[in-house]
């Protein structure tokens, strides 16, 4: 059992997932294709409460169960997030997609979720208006939450599995930057205490590699 590092995409994906707009406020939300079905069921009655980050949310009763999927774009445009290289401000450009897809019992009851997340390019630049040197950092990944006890968020268990961090040197040669593979959390701790890993792990085994890798691209 070990401890996930504070890195700069920790800090990301804590406010994507618990729908907080503090670090990235030029988010634009979209909603996703809705499914159409004639047993529509009203999205405010699904336990734990749904993500009001990914609305408008479609809920339909397959079979016995409840089906809900929503989803959202978050644009970023040179916005600082609490990163110094040199005591130097780094700011953010890019966007964020996310679909997600929840299942339920048929009270409503969360069991499982999964959420497919795509940053085609996070670019990290010391100009507030993005130029001189720069770095891009990409990610294509999923997260699956499985629900120990339905309706439990703090029975939870976070996988994720995927590319979640990709970066190439500023110059195009090899990764200076490689997170592939699958993290698993403990029940209730996700973000936070990890149960499991399988792959290549950069960021879990220098902590500060994402932030250092950063600066020294940039300086």
């Amino acid at each position: 059992m070990r401890t996930r590092p504070t890195t700069t995409r920790t800090r990301l994906a804590k406010a994507a997932a618990t729908g907080s707009a503090a670090l990235l406020s030029m988010a634009v939300l979209t909603p996703t294709a809705e499914a159409r079905s004639p047993h529509q069921v009203d999205p405010a009655l699904m336990v734990p409460a749904l993500n009001p980050s990914f609305a408008p949310w479609s809920c339909f009763r397959t079979g016995v169960k409840i089906t809900c999927q929503g989803g959202y774009e978050q644009t970023y445009e040179n916005e600082q997030f609490g990163l110094q290289c040199d005591g130097q401000e780094v700011y953010l450009s890019g966007t964020a997609r996310e679909r997600m897809t929840r299942w339920q019992t048929a009270e409503g009851l969360a069991t499982k979720t999964v959420v497919h997340l795509d940053f085609p390019g996070d670019t990290f630049s010391l100009s507030p208006i993005g130029e001189g040197p720069s770095l891009t950092i990409s990610g294509h990944f999923n997260r699956h939450y499985t629900y120990l006890v339905p309706g439990d968020r703090g029975s939870r268990v976070l996988t994720e599995v995927g590319a979640i961090y990709l970066a190439k040197s500023p110059g195009g040669g090899g990764l200076v930057l490689h997170d592939t593979g699958s993290v698993r959390f403990e029940p209730g701790a996700e973000f936070d205490v990890i149960a499991s890993m399988k792959g290549v792990h950069d960021v879990y085994s220098d902590p500060a590699i994402v932030d250092r890798v950063i600066c020294d691209a940039l300086t």
